[in-house]
């Protein structure tokens, strides 16, 4: 009689898992690139690249300062900290969630 409860109990628990796994998942995967970007939160510990700022790209100098020479800036990638990815992945969810209900 007991095993009965708790298989009673291993199951629901897993079937709620479940569905809160695809709840948090499903609109991460439709953001167009999300996959990409998954992996580079999670694997690779940086910012996707859709999500990079433009200080992370090469800055020209300002055009009273041009001459024959270009200055790029820069920088070293930081990896991301947990509650950093989380942030991230909390923002792909909502952009996902934001597809799926037609808002802009």
């Amino acid at each position: 009689m007991l095993t009965n409860v708790h298989r009673f109990i291993w199951r629901s628990t897993v079937f709620i898992v479940t569905l809160v796994l695809l709840y948090l998942a499903f609109p991460i995967l439709i953001v167009p690139s999300g996959l990409p970007a998954i992996k580079a939160i999670i694997v690779d510990s940086t910012y996707p690249s859709s999500i990079k700022t433009s200080a992370s790209e090469p800055q020209l100098a300002p055009p009273s300062l041009q001459s024959d020479t270009t200055v790029y800036q820069l920088e070293i990638p930081l990896s991301l900290t947990f509650k950093q990815k989380l942030q991230l992945l909390k923002a792909m969810h909502q952009q996902g969630i934001d597809l799926m209900l037609g808002r802009n």
